[in-house]
């Protein structure tokens, strides 16, 4: 199979910008396929399976973020990251939330 190569543009959204949960959820993700994938903010390209290579972005909300992937299953990555993006990284809302319930209320 040939290398495909695909590149689309994100902006992020969130008013904390790319912080820690949403990068190890991002690269969690990014884990799961078999090609390279890199984030592009300004100059700055990193490796998007890599949660500290992401949080040295400093994306903040408002800033435009290049997803390249190249590979067999990059088409998959890319739109599977841009899901996650436009869910506004929901799936770790409902974790933080299922976490909360499990746990109980606060101590006080």
């Amino acid at each position: 199979m040939t290398d495909v190569f695909v590149t689309r543009t994100f902006v992020v959204s969130s008013k904390n910008g790319l912080h820690l949960r949403p990068a190890e959820q991002l690269a969690r993700l990014a884990n799961r396929f078999a090609a390279q994938i890199g984030l592009i903010c300004e100059s700055q390209r990193v490796d998007a399976k890599s949660i500290m290579d992401m949080l040295t972005l400093g994306a903040r909300e408002g800033t435009s973020v290049v997803v390249e992937a190249r590979g067999s299953d990059a088409q998959e990555a890319v739109e599977a990251i841009l899901a996650l993006v436009e869910s506004e990284f929901a799936a770790d809302r409902k974790s933080d939330e299922k976490s909360e319930a499990e746990s109980g209320p606060p101590a006080t």
